[in-house]
């Protein structure tokens, strides 16, 4: 008789203990779907380029962001190796803010225009350059400062 409640006070002792394991350190797969906090930098820089309209070209696998102030003009006449021309959206504007090209080699823009371009990098293509290049007005620095941050969005969009 002795033998029977030991062993049954051993066991209840054994399941309390056990039981009370399983409550102080829950499973792997509930901790793991535990909500989560993520930290948030209030004091982060707003995306200045959020809300802006995207320009893209599927055939040369590249993308640019823009302000919706410009609108974008596809035009060869003149521009052999334009694929796009950005105009500012304003009645009575009628010459070009900025232009994307394509280029057969790195100097090609130089030797055409006798000047560097603002932007140019090699197409992963190997074959072609691609210049972004604005037209600068001196009486105005913030075109210089808006243009920088928009060649700053400009990237391939394939490998």
């Amino acid at each position: 008789m002795k033998k029977f409640i030991f062993l049954t006070v051993a066991v209840l002792a054994i399941l309390i203990l056990t039981g009370a394991g399983c409550a102080w350190f829950p499973a792997e797969e509930e901790a793991t779907n535990a909500p989560s906090t993520i930290e948030t930098n209030v004091n982060a820089p707003a995306d200045p380029t959020l809300g802006w309209e995207v320009y893209e070209s599927v055939p040369w696998a590249i993308e640019m962001k823009y302000p919706a102030k410009y609108k974008t003009i596809f035009d060869t006449y003149g521009w052999p190796h334009s694929l796009v021309h950005f105009i500012e959206a304003v009645p009575g504007t009628q010459s070009y803010r900025a232009q994307i090209e394509t280029w057969d080699y790195e100097g090609e823009f130089r030797a055409t225009y006798g000047r560097d371009p603002a932007f140019i990098v090699e197409h992963p293509n190997g074959k072609n350059w691609v210049t972004v290049d604005y037209n600068y007005d001196p009486s105005d620095p913030t075109v210089a400062e808006e243009w920088n941050l928009i060649i700053s969005t400009f990237r391939f969009t394939a490998p």
